[in-house]
């Protein structure tokens, strides 16, 4: 983040631009089941969501991801067979650090977690993985767990989800000025 802060116009020198990121929650499968016991493969959800195999080779043609990817450096390989998941716990603990920790750590938990999901594959409410990753980060995990065992950090997700669809937002990323 502090890279981008310095040159946010992919490394073009411009005059100082002060901002900062927040990591609001957008849900790609809203209506995914709550529990750690469900999970499909994001292959089988992309499928289903474009209508079948061909709906699903005609979006990737369309959408270019892989190669779009490569053109802005983004050399991983992202894990298709990934676990989806009900993402809520994710973003509950997301908008926890970013409250206790600060938005670099968020950032960096944030980061640490597309990492582990988009390329190894982990599920997003993982609760094991999600307090390793908080602990990685330097936060208490005893205290994450405390706030991913609450209501408050699912009912905080609700609020701003809320908050964002009533803004017109609806895809990722989205930037506001």
């Amino acid at each position: 983040m502090a890279a981008v802060r310095e040159r946010p116009l992919n490394g073009a020198a411009v005059p100082h631009i002060d901002f900062d990121v927040y990591r609001i929650p957008f849900f790609l499968e809203p209506n995914y089941p709550m529990g750690e016991e469900f999970s499909e493969s994001n292959r089988e959800r992309l499928v289903r969501k474009w209508g079948g195999p061909a709906g699903w080779e005609a979006q990737k043609q369309r959408h270019q991801l892989k190669e779009r990817a490569l053109e802005a450096g983004i050399k991983e390989k992202f894990n298709l067979d990934r676990h989806a998941s009900n993402t809520m716990a994710s973003h509950c603990l997301v908008q926890w650090v970013a409250k206790t920790h600060g938005l670099d750590t968020s950032e960096a938990v944030y980061d640490d977690l597309n990492r582990r999901h988009f390329i190894e594959g982990a599920k997003l409410n993982d609760r094991r993985m999600l307090l390793d990753l908080a602990a990685a980060h330097g936060c208490d995990r005893e205290a994450a767990a405390a706030y991913l065992d609450s209501p408050e950090g699912a009912e905080d997700v609700r609020r701003t989800y809320q908050a964002v669809q009533e803004m017109g937002i609806n895809g990722i990323p989205t930037f506001v000025i």
